[in-house]
């Protein structure tokens, strides 16, 4: 199991299966430490499993006869866990413009209350850009569209991978370099003090009233 695409193949193997951590080692060949299974919708199923040495895999099982006919019926992200919250949810990861030139990414998880949600575009945004902007160049992907990123709420932290499809130029890289990228950034995110300065981001956020957030 050398690439991306070949794990690609064995998830298909292991849809047919029980979700156990035994034919999980049997099909991956890593112990698996905890394996969860929940369906968002009717026609979708997730399966997390988080394996001994640390990495997580989530895998989409899209339960549709024409995707499963395309072979588009799944898709899945590598991802590691960090010491990492944040009372904002957002998703920040690497990108590109049309000519080549790297750039960040922020997403923000669903805000309903107006006011805050202009307080967080206004103040929080221009401040997590900055702290994340020194190390996003490392986020960079091996092809063309692929790259890494952070997902981060109240509860974890998480590095990925950008999610694996069938035909998608991501099948082309190799499972090992996958992982040790992951670790590089985690360590890297350390090393620069990211995850102290966003904890003090975290801070300031927190005295906005609770009322808001609700």
């Amino acid at each position: 199991m050398d690439s991306m695409g070949d794990l690609l193949d064995r998830l298909r193997q292991f849809v047919c299966m029980d979700c156990s951590k035994e034919s999980v080692e049997r099909t991956f060949g890593w112990p698996a430490q905890d394996i969860t299974v929940h369906t968002p919708g009717e026609d979708e199923t997730v399966i997390v499993i988080l394996f001994e040495n640390g990495i997580i895999l989530e895998v989409r099982y899209f339960l549709n006869e024409g995707l499963r006919e395309l072979g588009d019926d799944l898709e899945f992200r590598l991802k590691i866990r960090i010491d990492l919250t944040s009372r904002v949810r957002y998703n920040v990861f690497y990108s590109r413009y049309i000519h080549g030139q790297g750039y960040l990414r922020i997403s923000l998880g669903d805000v309903e209350n107006r006011v805050l949600r202009r307080v967080l575009e206004d103040y929080y945004l221009p401040r997590l850009k900055e702290i994340y902007k020194p190390v996003i160049q490392e986020f960079r992907g091996f092809f063309s569209r692929d790259f890494f990123g952070v997902e981060a709420d109240q509860n974890r932290g998480e590095i990925y991978y950008s999610s694996v499809r069938p035909r998608g130029e991501e099948e082309k890289a190799v499972i090992l370099e996958v992982v040790s990228r992951l670790f590089q950034l985690e360590a890297l995110i350390k090393e620069r003090d990211v995850a102290h300065r966003l904890a003090e981001l975290d801070l300031q956020m927190s005295f906005i009233p609770s009322v808001m957030w609700m």
